[in-house]
């Protein structure tokens, strides 16, 4: 046996801005099917209380058969992912589990959302509201 090995490896990363504020974790439902989401994503809860990464638009059906309509559904900021996580392809799996960090402080351009046009300075406002706040900060290379 040896007397020291390498068990794992730490890459530091520039998410976490400040631990001036409290950061606190909680685990989510994420919904399968969206493929890999990085650490930083920014997760909304939706209405049928799984995870989807911000600027995603998911449809939620009203009624049964035929006269089902499709409206966007509502979402609401839940947190940052703490980890790279796989949701593979097939959107009829179980929810995957995974932990973000519901408050805290995160360099702006390391937190992650989806879609064209969007940014997280679109969900800002909302992030503040559950203790997520966004710093910019230098990079030094």
């Amino acid at each position: 046996m040896q007397m020291f090995q390498q068990v794992g490896e730490f890459t530091p990363d520039s998410l976490i801005a400040s631990n001036e504020f409290p950061i606190l974790k909680e685990g989510i439902g994420l919904k399968a099917g969206q493929g890999i989401l990085k650490r930083g994503s920014l997760i909304m809860k939706g209405t049928d209380k799984a995870g989807y990464i911000a600027g995603s638009v998911v449809k939620a059906k009203a009624g049964e058969g035929e006269s089902a309509e499709a409206s966007d559904m509502q979402m609401k900021v839940f947190g940052i992912l703490t980890d790279d996580i796989d949701t593979g392809e097939d959107n009829t799996a179980d929810n995957i589990p995974a932990v973000a960090y519901l408050t805290g402080q995160f360099n702006r351009e390391a937190v992650l959302v989806a879609g064209e046009n969007v940014s997280v300075d679109d969900y800002e406002h909302e992030m503040k509201g559950v203790g997520m706040y966004l710093l910019s900060v230098q990079n030094y290379e």
